[in-house]
């Protein structure tokens, strides 16, 4: 009598647990749509992002892999863990007020895994603890790195063509060599294959090996190894083409090479991480007898608290950004515009090209782009590693430091292109109260503009000039009609 009970019990807990299980997915799908649209719309728009498509499927999989220890697992949900579930659901609400998607992005995952933790509790958690972390690939997040990565791939390049003693001679991103000249454009960084390199290998070093030294020092050289393989691929590039005369590794052979010099590294690096693999093992036996559940009230009580922790920071958000901010920046740049000497202008041949509401003009012979952004209706960042100073394509970067003009805080970018004509080009954001190209001041500033009514819309500028008494001029009268 007293088994045909305990059934009876278990499949109750088992059909509440499955309940509130679906419930909280769906309360998560609504409360992170908006962003996970976003993530897919970045998975889609970007070849950086292919793999992140792979990367939920490869996590479900995993889990099924491990399903027979979970039968087996205690399901005893951890209601404790709605404290770092708050205080992520807080970081999402500030994240969406700042418009900042990679942070909604990981707020996103980082809810779903802490809901699963929660839901199954800490024992079975432990279970698929890689998996759940796996998760965290799926945010699209890595080319902020190429600037960065242009920079050492170049000098990985120069070095060792000056060890072959082959005459050359740089200038930011461009490599002159004497019978012709490359640019370590962003294609060239290796941006793509180091991401995908490093996701694969993390799974790679989670399926390989049980030692975790062993785990962490193969991904340490799949961060590593790709940097510095795609050095020696640019170099190999210049090398050939310097020996042949530029008749091989440029255009179409110059794609092909990489292609295969990646596929050969690839090769390497898992050939690699096979020597030394340590054997999982076998689970021999499991337990005859499921092990006690949760009660129903747990679980119960446990929904209740889940939902409350996902519902209360999107009620405050509702009522503390309730106001309308409809007249913004926009509308002090057009008064500035009219009022002023400034004539519109074509784009100059510097302005990297774009698909955002732009602006070409010119101030008392200085050029100008001013970029404007919306980030609520049109659901773009402000500060964003997608607004370029300069068309990247054509010119390089010489020189760049940060310098003050007054109370701003700019960044001067000295470029040059390949026939040696030079620009010395300002570029800064421009939000009510603040001019800045500093990301997190203006962010902060956006912030306090959205608590406290005001608009947080603003420009992204760019101004060629050299002469900073003039660009102080210029920023003044901009700061009058836009603070």
């Amino acid at each position: 009598m007293s088994d045909s009970i305990s059934s009876a019990d278990s499949r109750t807990f088992q059909h509440n647990w499955m309940l509130l299980a679906c419930a909280l997915v769906l309360v998560w799908l609504f409360v992170f749509y908006d962003s996970l649209a976003h993530m897919v719309a970045v998975w889609t728009n970007s070849e950086t992002y292919k793999h992140c498509f792979l990367v939920p499927l490869i996590s479900v999989y995993l889990i099924y892999e491990k399903r027979h220890q979970l039968t087996f697992a205690v399901i005893n949900p951890a209601v404790w863990l709605f404290i770092p579930l708050l205080c992520v659901q807080l970081f999402f609400v500030v994240a969406d007020q700042l418009a900042i998607n990679l942070f909604m992005h990981v707020a996103a995952v980082s809810t779903l895994i802490l809901l699963v933790w929660a839901l199954i509790g800490t024992q079975a958690a432990k279970t698929i603890a890689f998996p759940l972390g796996y998760l965290l690939f799926a945010v699209p997040f890595g080319e902020e790195l190429v600037p960065l990565l242009q920079e050492v791939t170049a000098d990985l390049s120069v070095s060792m063509l000056d060890i072959l003693n082959i005459p050359v001679y740089r200038e930011g991103l461009y490599v002159y060599l004497p019978n012709g000249a490359f640019h370590v454009a962003e294609a060239c960084a290796g941006v793509r294959f180091l991401i995908g390199t490093f996701t694969i290998g993390v799974l790679f070093a989670y399926l390989n090996y049980a030692k975790y030294w062993k785990q962490i020092a193969f991904i340490v050289v799949c961060a590593v190894l790709p940097i510095i393989a795609n050095g020696f691929r640019a170099f190999g590039i210049m090398a050939i083409g310097y020996y042949s005369d530029m008749k091989y590794a440029t255009g179409a052979d110059h794609l092909v090479y990489g292609w295969f010099f990646f596929a050969f590294i690839l090769i390497l690096l898992f050939y690699l991480g096979s020597i030394g693999a340590d054997k999982k093992q076998a689970i021999n036996s499991l337990p005859t007898d499921l092990p006690a559940q949760g009660s129903v009230r747990s679980v119960w009580s446990a929904g209740i608290i889940l939902f409350a922790t996902l519902a209360t920071p999107q009620l405050l958000s509702a009522v503390v950004f309730s106001f309308d901010n409809k007249v913004g920046v926009d509308q002090h740049f057009q008064r500035f515009v009219s009022n002023s000497d400034i004539v519109e202008t074509a784009a100059p041949k510097w302005a990297a090209s774009t698909t955002d509401d732009v602006y070409y003009g010119e101030w008392q012979g200085l050029k100008f782009r001013a970029i404007y952004v919306n980030e609520k209706e049109q659901g773009q960042e402000l500060v964003s590693f997608r607004h370029r100073v300069f068309d990247n394509e054509s010119w390089t970067q010489a020189e760049v430091f940060l310098t003050s003009i007054g109370n701003a805080r700019v960044k001067v970018v000295k470029i040059v292109n390949v026939v040696g004509e030079k620009r010395t080009l300002l570029a800064w954001y421009q939000v009510p109260n603040l001019q800045s190209i500093k990301g997190f001041d203006i962010k902060w500033q956006q912030f306090v503009n959205r608590i406290s009514g005001h608009p947080s819309d603003g420009f992204f500028i760019v101004l060629a000039t050299n002469d900073m008494q003039q660009a102080q001029r210029f920023m003044s009268i901009l700061n009058q009609t836009s603070g």
